[in-house]
């Protein structure tokens, strides 16, 4: 399967803050259902981002990206895909790596139509059941990832500490720059930096936020050389130090609020 969840949010805009996300390997899909656009930067330090009416794609990212505040109540449905699942979409996963493109873009006059039929569903079963269709629909357009790509990706979720891509590559039997290619055209990322950002995401995934986190047997247990080099990673892929991060809540590990 292409997709590892739906979600659904609806709230008030009290306090609002902006959000760092945290790169997963997959790809996202958000469609709001209420007022105004949605509101994306590339970072900390972006001014300018991007506005999105509608829907917005949100590709495999190689770092953290920042989720404006909302100026008005929320109402959001979401897809979370399982990396490949650009090809869902109809594109491949390097279009859309570190961008954020308008669904229209790709679906068109469809992308429309869903949200209209998402925005007129009274409950939150029939959004879920009405884009599961949609989605559906697509699946039947929509090229495979290739066997080589989907094995190595089994493999590095199955065991993201200890996973070497040299020993992948070589048992998929495709020469190292073939390997790289297909990886990158179908999910996006580099074979290599798809393999930290899943290690990271498990790493952050497994902490049990509000105790002491033992930082270097951390390290430890995921591979990395010693403290420093976690350290190293951690900064690239959330822009904090692990000191630093605070995640939303304990639900949402792989977003945190950016302070005042």
């Amino acid at each position: 399967s292409y997709i590892d969840c739906l979600w659904y949010r609806q709230a008030t805009a009290s306090s609002p803050k902006r959000q760092r996300a945290l790169p997963t390997g997959g790809v996202d899909v958000v469609f709001n259902l209420g007022d105004g656009a949605m509101r994306v930067f590339a970072d900390a330090s972006d001014c300018v981002g991007q506005s999105f009416e509608g829907a917005v794609m949100h590709g495999a990212h190689s770092h953290y990206f920042v989720l404006d505040a909302p100026r008005s109540d929320v109402h959001v449905v979401g897809v979370h895909f399982r990396p490949g699942g650009a090809a869902l979409l109809g594109l491949h996963g390097d279009e859309l790596t570190d961008k954020h493109a308008a669904l229209a873009d790709v679906w068109g006059r469809e992308a429309l139509l869903v949200r209209e039929s998402l925005s007129e569903a009274r409950t939150v079963r029939a959004r879920f059941e009405m884009l599961e269709r949609a989605l559906l629909q697509r699946l039947q357009e929509s090229r495979l990832v290739h066997p080589a790509v989907s094995f190595a990706v089994r493999r590095m979720h199955a065991d993201p500490a200890a996973v070497r891509v040299a020993t992948l590559q070589a048992e998929t039997g495709y020469g190292p720059r073939r390997f790289h290619a297909l990886f990158k055209e179908h999910i996006g990322l580099a074979p290599k930096l798809f393999s930290r950002v899943l290690r990271m995401r498990a790493l952050i995934e497994s902490i049990a936020w509000g105790t002491h986190v033992d930082w270097a047997d951390l390290a430890a247990q995921y591979g990395y050389y010693d403290q420093a080099h976690l350290t190293h990673d951690f900064r690239e892929f959330t822009g904090v130090t692990p000191a630093e991060y605070r995640p939303v809540s304990p639900q949402s590990t792989l977003h945190m609020e950016i302070g005042d």
